[in-house]
C-alpha cells in the first residue's frame, strides 16, 4: 500500500559528527567555507550526501561512504553535518527512506547513488525544510 507522507524537517548544523544527535532522522553531509567573521558561507556549500538513520550520530561515525565525502569535497572546504529529526514515535524506517529518496532524487548528492536517477516509488511525499536547510530548497514533493 502506497504511503502519503507530509514532513517538516527542522535542520540544524554540526561541525563534528559526534555532536549529531543519536536519534532517528535525515542527515546531510556538506562541505563549506568560513567567512572572515567566522560564520559558514552558505553560498560555498557542496552537497556530498543525504541519508537516513534510526541513530544518526552513530551512523555518521561509521558510514561506509565517509571516504567519498573526503574525496569529493573541494580541498579547502570543511565537512559539515546537518540533521533533521524524524521521531520514531511518528515515523518508521520506511517513512525515512521515502523522504531520503525524494531528497536525493531532487538534489543528486555527490556520494551514493540511490534515487539519484529520479523518484520511482508509488509513495507520495511533501517535504518542508526549516531551520538551516541550505543547500536544500524550502520544499520538495515527489509523486
Amino acid at each position: 500500500m502506497a504511503r502519503n507522507i507530509k514532513v517538516n524537517l527542522d535542520w540544524d548544523l554540526y561541525v563534528n559528527p559526534e555532536d549529531v544527535p543519536r536519534r532517528a532522522g535525515i542527515y546531510m553531509v556538506i562541505a563549506g567555507l568560513r567567512t572572515l567573521n567566522g560564520k559558514w558561507d552558505i553560498s560555498s556549500y557542496e552537497l556530498l550526501d543525504i541519508g537516513q538513520s534510526g541513530e544518526t550520530g552513530v551512523r555518521l561515525d561509521t558510514h561506509e561512504r565517509r571516504n567519498c565525502w573526503y574525496e569529493k569535497k573541494s580541498s579547502n572546504k570543511t565537512i559539515l553535518f546537518k540533521f533533521a529529526p524524524m521521531p520514531s514515535e511518528n515515523y518508521d524506517e520506511t517513512d525515512r527512506r521515502i523522504v531520503e529518496c525524494c531528497l536525493r532524487a531532487h538534489t543528486s548528492p555527490l556520494c551514493g547513488t540511490e534515487c539519484n536517477e529520479g523518484y520511482n516509488r508509488d509513495d507520495s511525499v511533501v517535504i518542508t525544510n526549516r531551520g538551516k536547510p541550505t543547500p536544500l530548497s524550502e520544499t520538495y514533493s515527489c509523486p
